[in-house]
């Protein structure tokens, strides 16, 4: 179990969305069942719950089909392909695409680990995911996973087979038959909770036919907020309070389920932390009233909703309680 609330960036549940829109499915209803309706809310580089996107991506493939990550890849441009697109743009060959993408892993993702070696004539990659998933849904991940990396490999002037073996964790009712179809290797059940293929060399090391401009060496890694505020659990608690307040007010059961953990299990670890649930959402929700109370464009209604609260009354009371003052004394002073 994850002594914090596993995260991924809101941009890697982007190709999730599209291909539902694309495809006319009830988006609203799917993102509702994995506890997702804030999501339109996010800025791309907002942290949202791994358990959540991975439920999400589980939801469709039982709806339809487990190979639902391969149509979900084979529908998305590069730039929408979850972060591993974004991170590829710029590189030369498929090689040095999984080099950046297990380089830029930690940044976009928080128990998630991408490995990358080689071994005689094939280029090796491993997905480990650092938190207890179902076999159904870590099937689901790995056919995406696969299928982002296969896309990558279209881009070089190779045609399939790009791979000579996959282990795989099969699903628990078709087993591995989908990853066969998908995928012209020898496919083999994983003795792990991890995804691994072998890439051959002369597909890994070919050049893309067409290299997009390196926007990674314009980019500041320092400026790229953590998708945590610390290694505590009140530190990942934090910012999926602030995601969650876009929606409505987050409940201690909706961040336990996001933690994978019960709800006195969730108590016990704050409190071993020498906090609470109340504690830190009234921390979030002061610094969220501070900030804006402070813009010129918000009024008490915005702010009202923003928060998560009934009423403006409620804001006031609340505000007053959290900051020792008013809204609008705040507001003037602010100015």
């Amino acid at each position: 179990m994850s002594k914090t609330i596993p995260l991924i960036r809101a941009a890697n549940i982007l190709p999730i969305v599209r291909f539902m829109e694309a495809n006319r499915l009830p988006v609203d209803a799917y993102l509702e069942g994995a506890d997702l309706t804030y999501w339109f809310h996010l800025e791309p580089l907002s942290p949202v719950p791994l358990r959540n996107g991975i439920q999400l991506l589980r939801d469709l493939s039982r709806d339809h089909g487990s190979d639902v990550g391969s149509s979900i890849v084979s529908q998305g441009t590069v730039a929408e392909l979850a972060f591993i697109g974004g991170v590829a743009l710029g590189s030369r060959t498929p090689a040095e695409a999984l080099q950046r993408v297990s380089f830029a892993l930690p940044l976009h993702s928080s128990h998630e680990q991408i490995l990358v070696e080689q071994q005689d004539d094939h280029l090796v990659v491993e997905q480990n995911l650092h938190l207890n998933v179902d076999a159904e849904s870590l099937h689901a991940v790995q056919v995406m996973f696969f299928s982002l990396i296969q896309q990558l490999c279209r881009f070089t002037a190779m045609r399939p087979p790009f791979f000579s073996r996959i282990e795989a964790v099969p699903h628990p009712v078709t087993g591995l038959g989908d990853v066969e179809e998908l995928f012209d290797a020898q496919v083999v059940p994983s003795k792990r909770p991890s995804g691994r293929l072998w890439i051959r060399d002369e597909v890994a090391r070919n050049p893309f036919r067409i290299v997009a401009r390196d926007r990674s060496r314009t980019v500041d890694i320092r400026s790229i907020p953590p998708l945590a505020e610390d290694r505590t659990l009140a530190g990942s608690v934090r910012p999926l309070m602030d995601a969650m307040l876009h929606d409505s007010a987050p409940t201690i059961a909706r961040v336990a389920r996001a933690g994978g953990m019960t709800v006195r299990t969730m108590q016990r670890r704050l409190s071993q932390e020498g906090t609470s649930f109340s504690d830190q959402l009234d921390l979030v929700r002061r610094r969220l009233a501070l900030q804006l109370i402070g813009r010129e464009d918000s009024g008490l209604s915005e702010i009202t909703d923003r928060l998560g609260y009934s009423s403006s009354p409620a804001l006031v009371r609340a505000v007053r309680r959290l900051t020792g003052t008013t809204p609008m004394q705040l507001k003037r002073w602010s100015q």
